[in-house]
């Protein structure tokens, strides 16, 4: 219950005291300058209300907890305990989504051509047609979680559920992962679906130079026409800090050659790439917009032509909330035709 007074007055006599100047011998002085840090540490904590308050309810433990630099200063001790156990709750579920990494997707397609475009001339009479007809014509989810056995091998699980038209199916994938050396590490991966039988996967990622890097995965997909074996290798370089170079080549499953340059700045993202491959060869350049603002608003457009026509998105994002974001994409292609996404 000491006022503010009554500590300064303590802070300056017991300064005085443990001085470690007016301490000659070496045992008393060590001693002093230990004593002398105690009690600037105390008066730190107790002549700032809030942190004081702080350390009446929960001592030294409140004071080593993260997030409190965030809080307002005029705080009553009721509140404080609020605070305080909001921030060991999210302390807690970031150490867990540390250690698990959980990651998941929901892609929802609508078919809304009706509501734009009616297919027969005389569909104003038919019965019933007064509504336009939107539908659910396509569907993904996808979710994958990290366990990890050691402190170098990690199992990660992962599957997926896809459907259109009416049609779908899933796949169930396991992996495991040892990281080999601070250079680099291996993966080993084992699948099952319905759409494509069995698949065995090898994955190795190498560190070549601090500036360089190469991944090579092996794939072998066992199916009714038989086994398809697959491999793909990507060689990634820092051009400069902000920019990184990547040559992709695949073989096997859709085979492609493929170069990409990616600079992502704090005020922009931009990608050129380029792919010449079977069935799909493309020319793709993509650039965002990211404004300095608290919304975290980002501009984006992007144009990609290739044997498979041309495609011009462009769109907007925006943080609604401390936890969500919403964005829009309209994308035009032809012969795709004109879609809208929502994230």
């Amino acid at each position: 219950q000491a006022s503010q007074e009554e500590l300064k007055a303590a802070y300056r006599r017991l300064c005085m005291l443990y001085h470690p100047d007016k301490h000659r011998d070496p045992e008393l002085k060590t001693q002093a300058e230990r004593l002398f840090n105690l009690v600037h540490q105390a008066y730190e904590v107790l002549s700032d209300p809030q942190t004081r308050a702080i350390y009446d309810i929960y001592g030294r433990r409140g004071l080593e907890m993260e997030g409190w630099e965030v809080v307002e200063r005029k705080r009553t001790p009721a509140e404080i305990r609020e605070e305080f156990e909001r921030l060991q709750r999210e302390r807690e579920e970031r150490r867990l989504q540390q250690r698990t990494n959980p990651k998941g997707t929901i892609s929802v397609g609508i078919d809304a051509t009706d509501l734009f475009d009616r297919y027969d001339e005389e569909y104003e009479d038919v019965p019933g047609s007064s509504f336009p007809q939107i539908e659910i014509n396509k569907m993904h989810i996808s979710q994958s979680i990290e366990a990890p056995l050691t402190a170098t091998d990690t199992a990660i699980l992962s599957g997926n559920l896809s459907t259109q038209n009416g049609n779908g199916g899933g796949s169930i994938n396991l992996a495991f992962r040892r990281v080999t050396s601070a250079k680099g590490w291996g993966e080993l991966e084992f699948g099952a679906g319905d759409l494509q039988g069995p698949l065995f996967g090898l994955k190795i990622f190498r560190n070549l130079t601090p500036r360089c890097f190469i991944t090579t995965n092996c794939a072998l997909q066992f199916s009714s026409r038989g086994i398809r074996p697959g491999l793909t290798t990507v060689l990634a370089r820092n051009l400069d800090k902000n920019t990184m170079g990547y040559l992709q080549w695949r073989w096997g499953i859709q085979s492609a050659m493929n170069t990409s340059i990616v600079r992502d700045t704090k005020t922009s993202h931009f990608t050129v790439a380029l792919q010449l491959g079977i069935p799909h060869s493309f020319m793709m350049v993509s650039y965002q917009h990211k404004f300095q603002d608290e919304d975290q608003t980002r501009v984006k457009g992007s144009l990609k032509a290739g044997f498979f026509g041309t495609i011009v998105e462009y769109g907007a994002e925006r943080k609604i909330s401390r936890h969500s974001v919403l964005g829009a994409t309209v994308s035009v292609g032809v012969p795709q035709g004109v879609s809208l996404k929502i994230k």
